[in-house]
């Protein structure tokens, strides 16, 4: 076969294995020319082939010593060549997939000689006679015939053309788009390591939502797309969803999921951080109770996320803490108050000493008689023994809490803090 053919057709042959891989041949300048490279190598022992006279020297080495379509026509060659940039692209390049597209190529030109007359020995240097394909010779190509070699140039290019979506989606991607399902696009979610870009078209009962963007997540009956509106959430399972169309295309960046861990930050700064992120799963704890913006009416002090995106916590947190700080003082005060009137009773006899002793004294101001005033002050005298030798009962926790409720009082206004960590998935542009 000629030339044009194995480089035509082995675009053709490479482009439609590799993508069974998610291997676009057209991405990459670098992956068309090692495709280019790949079909015409196994002519390499052939000093006037195209990559021959490119090589002369070697060419003219390899065809003294073996002949043309001999050793670099055989399986041993191929996987030789395969396992070598294997090795080269593990240690050096792990983004590219160079030995995929060599080992098709390369192919590629083994199967078109072997459905020549000729025919090649697959098997050298261990078995010689050569393979052919199909057995029938009268079924094969006579290489060089200018009608046969156009026909099949021609047929190479109209599939060539015609196959570029396959090639550049992939396989199993072409496969999953036809399907305008949930369930399909969850699993090209999961296969690609790069980011998809979906086109969408759905109804949810009169309402039309058209439009293209990210894929953040996917799961068994949920969809998540970041557009330039914000974030569109398909649920298969609400009603009236009628999907006109679901469709992906490999993007040129990567997606990954990072973790972030939060350590006692300011609400301005978490709400920096998770703007516009989209949080796979997360955990937020606060010291104060707070709320997201999105249900303001419910205070908690732990957060957990999944599936949210552009999240932010109130923007406002004076009132907050200043009922949280009028709680616990109200509290204290009524811990106080409990206590001291419980002080009350247990000291109630000594109390109403301390009152019956001033109303006493009061009767000194009067006018008494001689017996009178000296059994006052003899009663005045007793009193005061008494009270003197009393011996009080007193909670210590009074002295606690109120010295906690000063503390408290010349506090000057804490701040909420958050912590915990978030696993949110970011596209590298």
């Amino acid at each position: 076969m000629t030339a044009p053919n194995h480089v035509v057709g082995g675009v053709v042959f490479t482009g439609l294995f590799c993508s069974f891989f998610s291997v676009n041949i057209f991405a990459n300048p670098i992956f068309i020319a090692v495709t280019f490279i790949g079909s015409l190598l196994p002519d390499i022992d052939h000093t006037k082939s195209w990559i021959g006279k490119a090589v002369y020297p070697l060419a003219k080495w390899l065809s003294r010593n073996y002949g043309h379509r001999t050793i670099t026509h055989s399986i041993f060659f191929l996987l030789g060549i395969y396992f070598i940039s294997l090795f080269i692209e593990k240690n050096f390049r792990e983004d590219y997939s160079i030995s995929t597209i060599l080992f098709f190529s390369i192919l590629s030109h083994l199967i078109f000689d072997m459905v020549t007359l000729a025919g090649i020995p697959l098997f050298y240097p261990f078995y010689k006679n050569p393979c052919v394909l199909p057995a029938n010779p009268e079924m094969r190509i006579r290489s060089g015939n200018i009608r046969q070699e156009g026909v099949i140039l021609f047929i190479f290019c109209f599939l060539t053309f015609f196959m570029q979506d396959l090639f550049s989606n992939g396989f199993w991607s072409t496969i999953n788009n036809n399907f305008n399902d949930v369930k399909h696009q969850m699993r090209e979610y999961k296969k690609s390591d790069y980011a998809l870009i979906t086109d969408y078209d759905y109804n949810i009962y009169q309402t039309n939502f058209k439009g293209k963007g990210y894929l953040l997540q996917a799961e068994e009956n949920e969809l998540y797309i970041k557009t330039d509106k914000g974030l569109i959430h398909i649920d298969k399972l609400d009603q009236g969803l009628i999907i006109n169309l679901l469709k992906t295309t490999k993007s040129k960046f990567k997606i990954f999921q990072k973790k972030l861990p939060i350590t006692n930050l300011t609400e301005d700064e978490i709400n920096k951080i998770l703007k516009l992120k989209f949080i796979a799963t997360g955990k937020i704890y606060s010291n104060y109770a707070t709320s997201l913006t999105e249900n303001t009416l419910e205070l908690k002090k732990k957060f957990d996320l999944k599936n949210r995106y552009n999240i932010q916590f109130i923007s406002s947190i004076e009132d907050t803490l200043n009922l949280e700080k009028q709680k616990k003082i109200t509290e204290l005060q009524l811990k106080i108050k409990s206590e001291e009137n419980q002080n009350i009773n247990e000291n109630k006899d000594h109390y109403l000493d301390i009152k019956t002793l001033e109303q006493e004294k009061n009767k000194l101001n009067n006018s008494l008689s001689n017996y009178e005033l000296n059994e006052v002050k003899k009663h005045i005298i007793e009193l005061e023994n008494k009270i003197a030798n009393h011996h009080f009962k007193e909670n210590l926790m009074i002295q606690e809490y109120k010295k906690n409720l000063n503390q408290l009082l010349k506090s000057e206004l804490n701040k909420i803090t958050y912590s915990g960590e978030i696993n949110y998935i970011e596209i590298l542009k």
